[in-house]
């Protein structure tokens, strides 16, 4: 099995939008046209808890778009135009990824214990689309292994794709711990654009 060392240009990408924050978080509003991608956790502590939504929307002065990421913890944050391009073209790859089989499309990584969270990524397509988002599950993600419990097709390890892609978004739930005061105003509103979507 392979020990490659988990890395991404691409790493690093919360700590650099958690410098510049929405000015105003509970006037942002997050819609089904403008979600781009939504990254769920299912655990025992916390079942379909939101770990990262990122959503489009027009520049304040109106030149072009930019990309805005609700967290783990309910902070509104504009994202850098390359780790937006980054994790958004890292998110169109996994979807020429295999289908597992499994319930949800799960990757599953071997781990010594059992009961590991699993973290649910959608990947939405193009504003204005009706398709449904596309699901692609990791239950028991680590930097330190890719090894499958089962292979998928000849696929023995989590694609190196999946694997950048999936320690890029969790960069979201940094500094979250359960319990932890979060900003429910903002996390309702995601949830709302989330309801009958997943």
């Amino acid at each position: 099995m392979s020990t490659q060392s988990w890395s991404s240009p691409f790493a690093t990408w919360h700590a650099r939008a958690l410098q510049t924050p929405h000015p105003n978080p509970h006037s942002f509003t997050p819609t089904r046209d403008n979600l781009r991608f939504a990254l769920l956790l299912n655990a025992q502590a916390e079942h379909e808890g939101i770990s990262l939504a990122l959503f489009s929307q027009s520049k304040d002065n109106g030149e072009g778009s930019e990309t805005v990421a609700v967290d783990a913890l309910g902070r509104v944050l504009v994202v850098p135009e390359k780790d937006t391009a980054g994790i958004l073209g890292l998110a169109q790859q996994a979807l020429k990824l295999p289908q597992t089989g499994a319930f949800r499309n799960t990757w599953v990584i071997r781990r010594p214990t059992t009961s590991q969270p699993i973290d649910r990524l959608f990947i939405l397509p193009a504003s204005g689309s009706s398709a449904a988002p596309h699901e692609v599950s990791v239950q028991g993600f680590s930097k330190e292994t890719r090894e499958l419990v089962e292979p998928v097709d000849d696929i023995k390890e989590l694609p190196s794709v999946l694997w950048e892609l999936a320690g890029l978004v969790l960069e979201a739930r940094d500094g979250a711990v359960y319990g932890e005061r979060r900003d429910e105003i903002v996390l309702g509103k995601v949830r709302e654009v989330f309801a009958g979507l997943f």
